[in-house]
């Protein structure tokens, strides 16, 4: 029973892995409303996959319960019955016992009325013989008187040596008798004394089986407390995260800055050198998007490199282009009002004007389809997709040209009208956008998106934006360290420890966190300590994500999966370090 109860809390162990796994997409980057609420109802389906899971042994243990309770149901029906029996036997003896003491005590009697009467025959001889006027001598030569009395007086003695003898035969014939009951009883009653000797350890038997049945049952009731307890847990994760991981992430993913480039192209890019060594940097490849539809670099790249609008469409959307005959004139814009569609176009600030025209008509395209697909006022921010009143007055020329010869075309039936500034050189919807080899081949990265390859550590996109204090992207080999302890607290740890797993320099975030120290002694405290690593590697998988990322440790290898790494690297990692999308790299320099 133990090993079984050892084997299930290793299963309910990969049960809750799986389901801290689940928890670390984090959708609170994604700028646009529909794709944030897609990437919120995949993970809820992902949740609700492993509560699923958990409801599934939470049934088993209760169909188990339900069997050893019918078999604990049964074996007390029996006990019952062989109590019922057990009281038969019991009043059975008795009554035998009450049978024989009667034959003992009519036994008696009549041994006793025996002895009586040939003691009155013996009387009576004796009697006979000392009040008769005539000896033996006298009765042989007595007169014919004498005789004749005499005779009289021996035919009375024969009749009543002959009552006498019948009485004695019939009080033999009756003590015989009732001898033989008795001992007729005497076996009848020591049979039931064996049966009843065996009903008793078979009731003890019964007893034995239904206490070991009953300790069943409590393992069983542990086990599904067990189980509802994760089931609990994950319908509160299913709710939220911690109010306080939740503001971490929120601060990390910049929420509310643009997932688009805007009306102006960012400046470069460039990794800075470590100011110290051994030193590592989290690299995000592309940033705040959906991977989904068009990437706008990607655009751009395949424009420079000589593809028409719909071609490049056609690539991020499998779809082609149409032209509506009766496309509507106007559309309202939330805030604004009504505005005529083209006049609407015009102010969009999605791409920079100047960049290649096929690009900025691949864009045309997009956006008009996405406001043509609203199906109530469009808002004017990021989350659908940005107007300003006061480029749509005065609109760039370029802009205004490529808006002009895509009039009235959109993209015929897409899937989604999405886009994005980067998306590291993959979308969900047309896989690898290279020409060549990923990553140098990346078509963002051949249009120079600074947000291509980066490391994050401000609060926003502009590099002028916070840093909460820190000077450098890069991290120290402690600090790396203590990433891995902080997944084994997430891992192995309480509620209250994992709600400790936050920024340790926590003045640009509240709460109480773990100290760097004590967090090291915490997972030490669960067998599994970090102080040091030698080398590292990343696995990126063909469906343009990081799948896990390795570690040479004072441990030996550890392997992470992705999802769970950056979950746990957006919460701990100092100030606004962090690790922007699914598809990442980490560079160490020594």
């Amino acid at each position: 029973m133990r090993k079984f109860f050892f084997i299930f809390l290793l299963t309910l162990l990969l049960f809750t892995l799986t389901f801290k796994n689940i928890l670390a997409e984090d959708c609170e980057k994604v700028s646009d409303l529909d794709e944030k609420l897609s990437c919120y109802e995949k993970q809820k389906s992902d949740l609700n996959k492993s509560k699923g899971e958990f409801t599934k042994k939470l049934d088993e243990i209760l169909q188990q319960k339900t069997k050893v309770n019918s078999q604990i149901s049964n074996l007390s029906k029996e006990l019952n019955v062989t109590q019922s029996q057990i009281n038969e036997i019991d009043k059975t003896l008795k009554s035998i016992a009450k049978e024989i003491e009667e034959i003992e005590k009519n036994l008696a009697f009549r041994k006793s009325s025996l002895s009586k009467k040939i003691e009155v025959r013996n009387s009576i001889l004796r009697s006979y013989y000392s009040l008769g006027n005539v000896n033996s001598l006298e009765v042989l030569l007595g007169t014919s008187n004498q005789i004749k009395d005499l005779a009289v007086g021996f035919q009375a003695q024969e009749k009543l040596n002959s009552q006498l003898v019948d009485t004695i035969k019939i009080l033999n014939t009756e003590i015989l008798d009732f001898e033989k009951d008795k001992k007729e009883s005497e076996i009848a009653k020591k049979d039931l004394e064996e049966s009843y000797k065996k009903f008793i350890a078979a009731k003890n038997n019964l007893n034995t089986q239904k206490n070991s049945k009953l300790e069943v049952l409590g393992d069983l009731t542990s086990r599904q407390e067990d189980v509802e307890d994760k089931l609990d847990d994950i319908n509160k994760s299913i709710k939220k995260l911690s109010e306080k991981q939740q503001e971490i992430i929120r601060a990390k993913s910049s929420e509310g800055e643009n997932g688009s480039i805007g009306d102006y192209e960012q400046p470069d890019y460039s990794l800075p050198n470590p100011p110290f060594k051994p030193a590592f940097a989290l690299m995000s490849y592309g940033a705040f998007t959906h991977y989904n539809g068009m990437s706008q670099y990607g655009a751009k790249g395949r424009a420079e490199a000589g593809q028409k609008y719909d071609e490049i469409l056609k690539f991020y959307y499998k779809v082609s282009t149409k032209k509506i005959s009766d496309f509507p004139s106007n559309i309202s814009v939330k805030g604004v009002g009504t505005l005529e569609f083209q006049k609407y176009l015009y102010g969009i600030a999605e791409m920079p004007s100047d960049w290649p025209i096929e690009a900025l008509k691949a864009q045309a395209v997009a956006a008009r389809t996405y406001a043509y697909k609203a199906s109530k006022p469009i808002c004017i921010t990021e989350a659908c997709q940005v107007y300003n009143s006061k480029k749509s007055a005065n609109v760039p020329a370029k802009w205004k040209q490529a808006v002009d010869e895509t009039e009235d075309i959109v993209l015929d039936n897409p899937k989604n009208s999405q886009y994005s500034s980067t998306t590291g050189g993959y979308s969900n919807d047309s896989g690898w956008d290279l020409n060549g080899n990923w990553p140098n081949k990346a078509y963002e990265k051949l249009a120079g998106s600074p947000w291509f390859y980066k490391a994050w550590y401000t609060q926003g996109y502009s590099t002028s934006s916070s840093t909460c204090g820190r000077s450098t992207p890069w991290l120290s080999e402690k600090e790396m360290v203590d990433l891995l302890n902080a997944w084994v607290v997430w891992r192995k740890g309480s509620s209250d420890d994992k709600d400790r797993i936050s920024p340790a320099v926590n003045n640009c975030f509240g709460g109480n966190p773990y100290s760097l120290d004590t967090m090291g002694n915490k997972a030490e405290d669960f067998g599994e300590r970090y102080t040091s690593i030698t080398s590292l590697s990343v696995d990126i998988s063909n469906g343009g994500k990081t799948n896990s990322v390795s570690f040479s440790t004072n441990r030996g290898t550890v392997t992470i999966d992705g999802n769970v790494f950056k979950t746990v690297a957006n919460l701990r990692a100092p100030g606004y370090i962090s690790l922007k999308s699914r598809l990442y790299d980490i560079e160490l320099k020594n």
